[in-house]
């Protein structure tokens, strides 16, 4: 039965009201008998009843009930007809019928179909309750959504604006860097300075993960290098440039390690005496090696060290080299592994070598050599940095 159990029965007559109704009187039904169409349209209006029974000529219902359905769809319709043509029957389910009845029947067939028509009609309201719900949690949804996309939009505009000037000079060096994140923010974080107009410190740091959380962190990266360089600075503590990165990531581990983000990040970090021309650096588990070309020779500088972030006792190892009159540095991030041709990683580290050796050590014609700049939906968070000297 309907949920609110009204039943109404529209006739043209007493007689053939009452005569459909004692069919019902054994059930739960509330019904109220019409046996003028006009006050039943009045009551249907006001009432909404579960189930309408009509038993009218045939040109009746298609003058007073034609439109009717579609201004009350919670409504079952059932329609009692004299032996008729099959295609009146067919436009009576395909206007607004929930079930056409053909006398004679008996009264099991009639509250079969008065059940049937008030299944079918529940049916019908809660797939349109369903359907309702769906469109509101999917405008909930796009709403949600395009939230998110102005708030991940201003994260990247304050990420981007953390970055360093690209490029950068300082005397005869020039450091620059390309990120392309594979979201709105970027897990992948680049830094670089020159502090005593003498020292050129710079790292790669590669989160894992993608996303708010990771870019995030890279934030706190920002703010744990600027604070360990005010402090070199206040001090006037050559010293400890002259040892840089010496501790460094030693200092990020302790930090992460504090926090207990759940997060580990690679990197590489580097300090260039630019008075003296050597380079001094550690590695925290960053892959692919930097490529360093030269005038004789394109290797790629040794070192390994723990991821950070993971082992609270850490030790990274710095390592040091002397740079000649002309050289470029290149760091790319991992994920250039993700689209670079070749089957190994031995072979996609062949791949980049000879893509900077082959370049002229500028960012964008390395970009342009590690297929970068034709790059649309990067499928992780890529980044390339390069320093040089003597072009």
């Amino acid at each position: 039965m309907d949920k609110n159990g009204k039943l109404f029965i529209v006739a043209d007559s007493q007689d053939k009201c009452h005569a459909l109704n004692a069919h019902l009187v054994d059930t739960s039904w509330r019904v109220s008998i019409f046996d003028n169409p006009e006050n039943a349209l009045a009551a249907i209006k006001i009432d909404h009843p579960g189930v309408v029974v009509i038993d009218l000529p045939l040109s009746a219902i298609r003058e007073k009930f034609a439109c009717l359905p579609s201004q009350d769809v919670d409504i079952a319709y059932v329609v009692v007809l004299p032996e008729t043509d099959p295609r009146d029957v067919v436009a009576l389910f395909h206007n607004y019928a929930a079930d056409v009845v053909i006398k004679p029947f008996d009264g099991d067939r009639f509250r079969e179909a008065v059940e049937r028509a008030s299944h079918c009609k529940s049916l019908m309201v809660q797939n349109r309750q369903y359907r309702e719900q769906l469109e509101k949690a999917n405008r909930e949804l796009e709403e949600s959504l395009r939230i998110l996309e102005v708030d991940q939009m201003a994260g990247r505009q304050v990420q981007s604006s953390l970055l360093p000037v690209t490029p950068l000079y300082h005397g005869d060096y020039e450091i620059a860097h390309r990120i392309v994140p594979s979201l709105f923010l970027s897990g992948d974080f680049v830094g670089y300075n020159v502090i005593f107009d003498r020292y050129m410190v710079l790292y790669v740091a590669d989160v894992s993960g993608h996303g708010a959380s990771s870019a995030f962190l890279t934030v706190l990266l920002k703010f744990i290098l600027n604070r360990i360089l005010r402090r070199h600075i206040s001090r006037n503590d050559y010293g400890a440039m002259t040892r840089a990165p010496e501790g460094f990531i030693e200092h990020i581990n302790k930090q992460i390690m504090a926090l207990g983000l759940d997060k580990h990040l690679t990197m590489f970090s580097a300090s260039i005496d630019m008075e003296q021309n050597i380079l001094r650096y550690s590695v925290a588990a960053h892959m692919p090696m930097p490529v360093l070309v030269t005038d004789d020779q394109v290797s790629l500088l040794p070192g390994k060290g723990k991821p950070i972030g993971i082992f609270p006792e850490g030790h990274w190892a710095v390592e040091e080299i002397e740079l000649p009159e002309k050289f470029v540095l290149t760091v790319v991030s991992d994920g250039v592994l993700e689209f670079l041709p070749g089957n190994s990683y031995s072979e996609k580290q062949q791949f980049i070598v000879d893509a900077v050796a082959k370049s002229d050590g500028s960012i964008e014609a390395i970009c342009e050599g590690l297929c970068i700049n034709q790059l649309k939906d990067a499928p992780d968070d890529v980044t390339v940095l390069t320093v040089r000297r003597g072009y």
